[in-house]
C-alpha cells in the first residue's frame, strides 16, 4: 500500500512538473521589421545603395560614350589603334565590374554592422522574457529547424517581447 501511494505521488509530481514547463515560440523577423532601429538602418542602407547606383549609372554612361566613340572612329583607325582602344574599353569594363563587386561587399558589411546591435538587443530581450516568465525554450518559428509548434502548448512570446521593446 505504501508503495502504491508513493507511486501515485511520484506520478502526480511528474504530471504537475510537466504542466509547469513552459515552451515559447517567436517570429523574430516580424519583430525586427517593427523595430525603429531596423527602419533607421534600412533608410541608411537605401541611401548608400542610391549613391552606389548613381555612381554606377555615371560609369556606365561614360563607358557607353567610349564604346560609341570607338564604333564611330573604328573604320578610320589602324589595327594597332583599334587594339589599343579595345584594350582601354576592356580595362574600363573591368573597373566597372570591380566597382560593383567592391560596393556589394561594402554594402553587405554595412548591413551587418547596422543589424548586429539590433539583433543583439532583440536576443537580450528574448532572454529576459524567457527568464522572467520561466520558459524552458523559446523556439524561432522561421528557423526551419522547428517543423511543428503546438499553438496550444507553446506560448507566442512576441507580445511580451514587443512590450519590453516598446513597440
Amino acid at each position: 500500500m505504501k508503495n502504491i501511494l508513493s507511486l501515485i505521488v511520484l506520478i502526480m509530481a511528474s504530471i504537475s512538473f510537466a504542466q509547469a514547463q513552459k515552451f515559447g515560440h517567436i517570429n523574430t523577423e516580424s519583430i525586427i521589421e517593427q523595430m525603429p532601429q531596423y527602419k533607421d538602418a534600412e533608410k541608411q542602407l537605401e541611401t548608400e545603395q542610391s549613391k552606389v547606383e548613381s555612381t554606377l549609372a555615371m560609369l556606365n554612361e561614360d563607358f557607353q560614350k567610349m564604346m560609341n566613340d570607338y564604333q564611330q572612329q573604328q573604320p578610320k583607325m589602324s589595327e594597332a589603334q583599334q587594339m589599343e582602344r579595345e584594350q582601354e574599353l576592356q580595362e574600363n569594363y573591368q573597373k566597372i565590374q570591380q566597382y560593383i563587386a567592391q560596393q556589394r561587399q561594402e554594402l553587405a558589411q554595412k548591413q551587418q554592422q547596422l543589424m548586429q546591435p539590433i539583433l543583439m538587443k532583440l536576443r537580450n530581450v528574448i532572454n529576459e522574457v524567457g527568464a522572467e516568465n520561466n520558459f524552458i525554450y523559446i523556439l524561432e518559428e522561421n528557423a526551419g529547424l522547428t517543423p511543428y509548434v503546438s499553438k496550444t502548448n507553446s506560448v507566442d512570446v512576441a507580445p511580451l517581447v514587443k512590450k519590453k521593446l516598446g513597440i
